[in-house]
């Protein structure tokens, strides 16, 4: 199904919310690399830190109860997650960043969270919206960069490792731009249950 666009549109994405305990980490090795970094860079408030899985960009408003039925019972098939963070990198790559995240490992054991993305993506796919192509790369964006004048990463490559937390839900959040920056809302919330088909 292809939906075509309507005047009432939703901007919306799909995410992994984190425990305070990770907030907490990352929120200290921020405060450290705005010590160290010179520029113009666009930190990540502490409530808008969450694990993106999807972002779908402007969806219609009738949109929303199909996205939730693909959801819903996807979500029941796999277990919470038990995720880590750790490490800070750069998108596109160290050398010209423009986007500065935090690592997350994944420690589950069965039906991993890469597992579910891929299952996620094909099933979201098979529903006429359109998916991401690149590799998955789990991580928490914590920095936009517009201009960066001094640049020394190598202290953040090996940090100590950040808290162990569970992941017990899927949230489908609504995003509004505005000029202090994006708010996000919670439209709705899919538990992992670890039900098997």
């Amino acid at each position: 199904m292809n939906y075509a666009p309507e005047p009432d549109m939703i901007r919306s994405f799909l995410a992994l919310e984190i425990s305070d305990d990770a907030r907490d980490w990352i929120e200290d090795r921020s405060r450290e690399m705005r010590r160290e970094l010179k520029g113009n860079i666009r930190w990540v408030k502490r409530e808008a830190l969450h694990i993106t899985l999807h972002f779908f960009g402007g969806i219609p408003r009738g949109a929303i109860e199909e996205v939730e039925k693909i959801l819903e019972p996807l979500a029941g098939r796999f277990a919470p997650f038990v995720l880590r963070m750790r490490g800070i990198g750069a998108f596109p790559n160290l050398r010209n960043p423009r986007v500065f995240w935090a690592g997350v490992e994944d420690l589950t054991e069965r039906r991993t969270l890469r597992e579910f993305y891929e299952t996620m993506r094909a099933t979201l796919e098979g529903g006429g919206f359109a998916v991401e192509k690149r590799p998955f790369t789990p991580h928490v964006t914590i920095g936009r960069i517009k201009k960066l004048v001094k640049f020394e990463m190598d202290r953040f490559r090996n940090l100590p490792q950040g808290p162990v937390f569970d992941v017990s839900s899927l949230t489908f959040f609504r995003s509004d731009l505005t000029p202090k920056g994006p708010i996000y809302q919670p439209l709705n919330r899919f538990s992992f249950g670890g039900k098997e088909e």
